[in-house]
């Protein structure tokens, strides 16, 4: 192990507790670990614009990773220093394909989220509770046609699928791979499935910010809880699992946090940053 110089961590369900808050404790960990020069990195499936305020109001973030990886944000700067998209075409054959399967989708590209009209109408039925329905509404743009929105774009950051149907669910991410083996389909929370290139993914995003500092992946340490994690906790020297989070990313961890109702992702700073 190396000395830690990035911490790197996912938002919902890791960072945040179920209330969506950082508690003070989590607070005064990170502000503590940045104060000692070491990057503090969110990582998320959101876009930069849907991120929750009390991260935008981190002063000593400069690095987030959104979009899955597909696009790194210099939040300082205000811009992009790298981006990996879904080409347009391909995205427009997805689109078909969810269309036929009658599913709930979404799209982000150049930082803006969009929906068909009819979709956005009736994302209660697909959603796990009103915070999830207000959070996609206020970041997503309703639409009429789709495919002309997306030919406005050079290509398409990510892609999203909204089911109830756990059944459903579970066959498209078992069988969508096969279709689209250039696209990387993974989870983060039980009713929908991300889309992303392969080339995004929060494991390379992570990889090109170590060595966009100048670091070795052994000085990074990252946390995650849900199936679009397991690159992250791979890729980094110390990969850390919340206890709530689902088994597969448990099963690849270094090191098992607590859950995020008790401040699992300060109590591993402290366990790998400050004892260093």
């Amino acid at each position: 192990m190396g000395q830690i110089r990035l911490v790197a961590f996912d938002l919902d369900g890791t960072l945040f507790n179920d209330k969506k808050e950082i508690t003070p404790e989590t607070f005064a960990t990170l502000e503590r670990a940045a104060n000692m020069g070491i990057e503090i990195v969110p990582s998320t499936g959101r876009f930069w614009n849907a991120i929750p305020g009390n991260i935008k109001a981190l002063d000593f973030v400069r690095y987030a990773l959104t979009l899955n990886g597909a696009a790194i944000f210099d939040v300082k700067a205000g811009k992009i220093i790298a981006e990996f998209t879904i080409p347009v075409l391909r995205a427009e054959t997805l689109c078909r394909v969810f269309d036929d399967l009658g599913v709930i989708y979404d799209f982000v590209a150049g930082g803006k989220g969009y929906m068909r009209r009819d979709n956005y109408d009736r994302l209660a039925d697909v959603m796990i509770g009103e915070w999830q329905v207000k959070i996609v509404r206020d970041m997503r743009s309703p639409v009429d046609d789709v495919y002309d929105t997306l030919r406005n774009y050079s290509g398409v950051q990510k892609m999203q699928i909204y089911t109830l149907d756990a059944g459903l669910r579970e066959n498209l991410l078992k069988s969508l791979p096969h279709v689209f083996p250039k696209l990387l389909f993974t989870s983060s929370v039980p009713n929908n499935i991300e889309i992303n290139d392969t080339s995004a993914n929060k494991g390379d995003g992570l990889r090109f910010l170590a060595a966009h500092l100048g670091l070795h992946m052994e000085d990074v340490l990252a946390f995650g809880d849900g199936l679009n994690d397991m690159t992250m906790i791979e890729a980094a020297g110390i990969g850390a699992a919340m206890s709530n989070g689902v088994q597969e990313v448990k099963d690849i961890a270094d090191y098992i946090a607590p859950d995020n109702n008790h401040d699992g992702v300060a109590e591993g700073i402290k366990r790998f940053c400050f004892r260093q």
